[in-house]
């Protein structure tokens, strides 16, 4: 081999294997930084302020849900079409575009900034513990351990995505919420759902297995066609080392089937094509089809603290419609985030060759993504609506909101305020109740 060809390899392999943090950096977790790897201090005007734990835990009335612990703080100012240019520097081309496709009725009403984000301390122990180990090679993910963000400080794009694939989101959890696709003209049905998942990665399961992130088992309860449809999936840790393995329990047939594909950009019907299944819970799977840059940190308007939302009050009709949410039900508030640019590689396939994620500094979750069709143009917007579950000390997602600013239809998923039960989380996971083998009897039971 020539030495051209030796250097070449050399740098490839060397931005594959980004710099392991040096223990100068792992100090500052828990000291400038939040045990997570956030910026504890606050921002020079004061409109971010500083983390200084979040919110404590405390139990949930399973009748009411969750009582809103910021509802009097008082909009401080109504960001819309008319007045968007002032605050450009802090919104997205996304939320621009909506601005700009409802002048009428799209506008966001903007809070106090409430950096809610906590997480059991058996997790952030585990976060510093595995810190120094975790490694990413190119698009594989090593060492992560039980680690919820393997990567505090990270190094380059894909290991900021893999903190949001790793987050902590109680262990495991089962719910049961529903999702509706809301046409142009406002019109929408009803997909009801109940999850159950259960983090191996993490020890939430009764037997181990190797490479094991998650498995989940989904039940489908609504509409009447497919009630009674099942899912099953076992997510890898490392999709280079194994690929997503899943299986489909189909009422007609009575059998249960291999599923070729559930990855990528392939996509749900039930979702009227609006959700691909890279974007189910903000983003998941192998990062193998893009070229990743990480284009830094920037201050943002967020959706956050979605009290108002889960409020158990609603009925869905008062949430759902034309074009997009009903925006007096919706909290920004201003956030650091990381900013995350994909595209495609050349000679890979997927519908958005070109993406932009948003993720909060706190969590490590994306609250928001840009998604261009292969004209360059911005096709669909993600706004997801993210809340502190306190009961658990989970922060995730309240609501996503897929909006396609071309067909001006949307979708929006997990929301639960017509549902009667909570959602119950860290359970230990049975092998068992994730076996294809047993996925007609559970069909069926």
């Amino acid at each position: 081999m020539s030495r051209t060809a030796v250097a070449v390899l050399a740098a490839v392999f060397a931005a594959a294997a980004p710099a392991a943090p040096t223990p100068e950096q792992l100090a500052r977790l828990g000291n400038d930084l939040t045990p997570v790897g956030a910026e504890r201090a606050g921002n020079a005007d004061g409109s971010i302020p500083p983390w200084t734990g979040g919110l404590p835990q405390k139990p949930i009335d399973e009748a009411v849900g969750y009582v809103d612990p910021y509802s009097d703080d008082k909009t401080l100012f109504t960001i819309s079409a008319a007045n968007a240019g002032q605050y450009r520097d802090k919104l997205s081309p996304g939320q621009l575009a909506l601005l700009a496709a409802y002048p009428d009725s799209f506008r966001m009403h903007v809070y106090p900034t409430r950096r809610s984000a906590a997480w059991p301390q058996a997790v952030l122990d585990e976060v510093k513990k595995q810190a120094p180990l975790a490694r990413s090679e190119g698009d594989r993910l090593l060492d992560v351990g039980r680690s919820a963000v393997p990567f505090p400080i990270p190094d380059e794009a894909r290991q900021v995505m893999w903190n949001h694939v790793l987050r902590w989101r109680g262990g495991s959890v089962n719910r049961t919420f529903t999702w509706f696709p809301v046409a142009a003209n406002g019109r929408s049905f009803t997909v009801r759902v109940n999850d159950t998942f259960a983090f191996d990665q993490q020890g939430y399961m009764n037997e181990t297995r190797p490479n094991r992130l998650l498995n989940l088992r989904g039940t489908y309860l609504a509409p009447a066609a497919i009630e009674g449809q099942m899912t099953l999936v076992w997510e890898p840790i490392d999709p280079v080392a194994r690929s997503r393995d899943t299986w489909a329990f189909d009422t007609r047939w009575q059998r249960v089937r291999r599923v070729p594909s559930l990855s990528h950009d392939d996509v749900d019907p039930r979702t009227q094509g609006m959700r691909l299944s890279d974007q189910y819970d903000g983003w998941n799977g192998a990062p193998d089809r893009y070229d990743w840059k990480l284009a830094g940190k920037r201050e943002m308007y967020i959706q956050y603290n979605a009290y108002k939302l889960s409020d158990k009050t609603l009925r869905y009709r008062d949430i759902l419609q034309p074009g997009h949410p009903n925006p007096e039900l919706l909290r920004y508030e201003l956030h650091r985030v990381w900013v995350v640019e994909a595209t495609l590689r050349p000679g890979a396939r997927h519908r958005y060759p070109k993406r932009t994620f948003y993720l909060d500094e706190d969590t490590w979750q994306v609250v928001a993504e840009d998604a261009y069709n292969a004209a360059g143009e911005l096709w669909r917007v993600g706004d997801h609506s993210t809340m502190q579950f306190y009961d658990v000390l989970v922060p995730w997602y309240r609501a996503t909101t897929h909006l396609d600013l071309i067909a001006r239809s949307y979708l929006i998923s997990f929301l639960d305020n017509e549902e009667r039960q909570p959602w119950r989380f860290g359970w230990i996971g049975d092998i068992v109740d994730f076996l294809p083998s047993n996925l007609r009897r559970l069909g069926t039971r």
